[in-house]
């Protein structure tokens, strides 16, 4: 055997004995014939290889194993150390070390583990191999599992898509509900000139009607749309980002100039909306006065005038409209321009990364059909933005009625205590001390003027005077539709301000000149002062009123207003029931029985008598029928807006020189030219007559008999020379 082949050296070997007194084993022999046979160091086996014998000396001459080693890794051979010459690497004391191989732990040297070499490896295809995990989920389904899957995905969209319609769609109409019950009780609740002749109950109307739907539908639906083209616009820059910041950062320089734009628009739109929603209000007041005064539209042939005026409010909504569509028609156009120059200036740019090898042609596809997907988003959103400034220019109306306090203020003041309905006891005396009054719409003409009065517990007053004299005035103030420009008005010797208005209001009952009744059952409009009033208690307030005739319709007390004929006598009757259901302990009177014929007109007055005699109503009656002034305790005669002469009707009418006289002339006058003549004859026959029932043994009966002859006291058929003033 050659020794130098096997890599042995003779004169190191001692005594034959004791040089193989451990021979090398099997194993390591092999490995030093395949080190021999391939000329190179082979990895296994490495660990067996044996011990050279500590007494063997250094040499010229290495071993083939070591010199291959160090040729095979490029070291000298003074410089190379075996592997077998290693020091075993240290045991990690770690929980990872203990239980994970040493190839998974990487606890040996400075050597990365096994698995960090191969995930090292994986991580410039991540992306790959995430697609292709994502692809797995579906890949390793059969046919008939995808399909199920994606069923169910489309039928969870469906059903989120349904409950967001379902959602939004709902809160929209709860809160267009609460808006306009909000707004139609602040119009309940405005003072009268605000809504009689101020804004009118036209635009009031609109405002519910209109106004209110335009911020309903701006805050839900156009909200959902508005909050999913966010979503889409920020996914879709936030990817373009990714990309390319430099690409998303140029797409964005044009943010700044059309958000600019977009404010300037908003506010046009704003204003303009606010415009369009006034004249539809102007128009809405147009319609209904002409089409509640139909009868006289017809009646004139005033076709012509009316469709003129309306035609002339519609126009201005049509110009308003025009001005609008202007205006949108030049930003979206603007918006839609700035867009497409966008796509062309970042396809030209890209085309420059791409030339240069920045981006790929893929990144710069992605990127425009990202800068596109944005584009609609941003679009989606300017929509979005025009359609909350019309809200605001709508809400606006709205919610200036809301927030608008009224002149006579609804809420706060102490609570009036009610006198007794039977009785009639705790009713105090009314006093106007030096009122001064004029309309809000009409602040130059002085309606009245230092004007001073007293209304007694249990009293019945006429007033009278002439046209524009302020005898309704009085009944406006009393019943605090308006209050004085100076002056006060007290009960009891305190400010009926200091009370609350609903409760003061409760004191009285009014019927007016042109009574009005409301959808529904007659019934429903004789109970409207007490809705819980029993039939027993509405049939007899129908009964003091003279209301006969409501027994003989085919349904009675519920029959309904709308598909009844009634006539105008029929309708104030009703009002005078309805005004006397309550037992009120102030009855107010504004020319109350002027539309009633005069067997009806009698009638109504004996039941009015007969509630005067209890003595636990107190009555102030504007009036200019002698039948119905002759009843009452004292006559107050109004001019200028002063009182300028007052006292009983006998007192009055006695007086050469009494206005009162002069405005009985003019009455009798007006009833019939043939007695033109004789009226002074006649006035003074009538004052003797009641001087006479007045001294009689009879005088408190005297209030409920006519004091005129029947020949006058029959004749209520002459035409309203006097009316009422207001």
């Amino acid at each position: 055997m050659n020794v130098a082949r096997i890599g042995l050296k003779a004169s190191t070997w001692g005594p034959w004995p004791a040089a193989f007194a451990n021979p090398p084993r099997l194993a390591t022999r092999q490995f030093q014939l395949r080190t021999l046979t391939n000329g190179s160091l082979c990895t296994q086996g490495q660990s067996r290889q044996p011990k050279w014998s500590s007494n063997a000396q250094s040499s010229n001459l290495q071993p083939l194993s070591r010199r291959s080693y160090s040729t095979e890794h490029g070291q000298t051979p003074k410089e190379t150390v075996p592997p077998e010459e290693k020091q075993p690497a240290k045991k990690s004391n770690s929980l990872l070390g203990r239980i994970l191989p040493a190839s998974l732990a990487g606890g040996g040297g400075d050597s990365p583990s096994s698995l960090r070499k191969l995930f090292s490896l994986a991580g410039p295809e991540k992306a790959t191999i995430a697609k292709g995990v994502g692809l797995q989920l579906f890949m390793g389904m059969t046919p008939n599992t995808a399909l199920v899957a994606l069923m169910g995905a489309f039928t969870i969209g469906a059903l989120a898509n349904t409950g967001r319609v379902l959602l939004f769609r709902n809160a929209g109409l709860r809160i267009v509900a609460r808006l306009r019950s909000k707004g139609y009780r602040a119009a309940l609740r405005q003072d009268v000139e605000y809504v009689e002749r101020g804004v009118g109950e036209g635009d009031l109307v609109s405002r519910l009607n209109i106004d209110s739907g335009i911020v309903g539908e701006s805050i839900t639906q156009n909200l959902s749309d508005g909050l999913r083209s966010t979503v889409m616009a920020t996914v879709g820059l936030g990817a373009m980002f990714w990309l390319s910041p430099t690409m998303t950062l140029l797409m964005l320089a044009i943010v700044p100039p059309i958000s600019l734009g977009a404010v300037v628009y908003g506010r046009y739109i704003k204003r303009i909306s606010n415009q369009t929603q006034e004249a539809l209000g102007d128009m809405s007041k147009v319609a209904q006065e002409s089409l509640h005064s139909l009868r006289t539209v017809q009646a004139f042939g005033g076709y012509p005038i009316e469709e003129k005026k309306f035609d002339d409010k519609i126009n201005s909504v049509v110009d308003f409209n025009r001005k609008e569509a202007w205006a949108s028609a030049v930003f979206f156009g603007t918006t839609g321009w700035s867009g497409n120059v966008t796509i062309l200036m970042l396809l030209g740019y890209g085309g420059t990364l791409v030339s240069r090898g920045e981006i790929s042609v893929g990144d710069l596809t992605s990127l425009l059909l990202y800068t596109a997907y944005v584009g609609s988003a941003l679009g989606s959103l300017s929509a979005f933005f025009s359609s909350i400034m019309k809200g605001i220019g709508a809400g606006s109306r709205v919610f200036g009625l809301i927030e608008r306090e009224p002149m006579i203020p609804t809420t706060g003041g102490i609570e009036f205590v009610k006198p007794d309905p039977i009785t009639g006891s705790g009713m105090g005396v009314i006093r106007f001390q030096g009122i001064n009054f004029h309309y809000p719409s009409r602040p130059k003409v002085r309606v009245l003027h230092d004007f001073e009065f007293e209304l007694k517990s249990g009293e019945s007053v006429a007033i009278v005077g002439k046209s524009g004299s302020g005898k309704s005035s009085v009944h406006n103030l009393l019943m605090r539709f308006y209050g004085p420009n100076a002056g006060t008005i007290t009960y009891n010797e305190r400010n009926i301000k200091e009370f609350s208005v609903d409760s003061w209001r409760s004191l009285m009952g009014i019927v007016p000149q042109e009574p009005t009744l409301f959808t529904g059952t007659i019934a429903s409009n004789i109970a409207y002062g007490k809705p819980d009033a029993t039939r027993e208690e509405i049939e007899e307030a129908a009964r003091q009123a003279n209301c006969e005739f409501i027994w003989d319709l085919p349904h009675g007390f519920e029959t309904e207003v709308g598909r009844a004929s009634l006539s105008g006598g029929q309708k104030q009757r009703i009002a005078i029931a309805r005004a006397l259901l309550p037992k009120p302990s102030l009855l107010l009177m504004d020319e109350a029985t002027s539309a009633l014929d005069a067997a009806s007109e009698l009638q109504v007055n004996d039941a009015l008598d007969r509630v005067l005699r209890a003595g636990n109503l107190t009555c102030l009656i504007v009036a200019h029928r002698l039948s119905t002034i002759a009843r009452a305790d004292r006559v107050v005669v109004l001019d200028g807006g002063k009182i300028v002469e007052q006292g009983r009707f006998y007192e009055l009418a006695s007086r050469e020189d009494s206005k009162f006289r002069e405005l009985m002339k003019a009455q009798y006058s007006a009833a019939s030219t043939e007695r033109v003549s004789s009226t002074s004859a006649e006035v003074e026959e009538e004052v003797e007559e009641a001087e006479e029932l007045e001294e009689s043994e009879q005088g408190e009966d005297a209030r409920s008999a006519t004091p005129f002859s029947p020949e006058v006291a029959n004749t209520t058929a002459e035409p309203q020379a006097v009316q009422a003033g207001r």
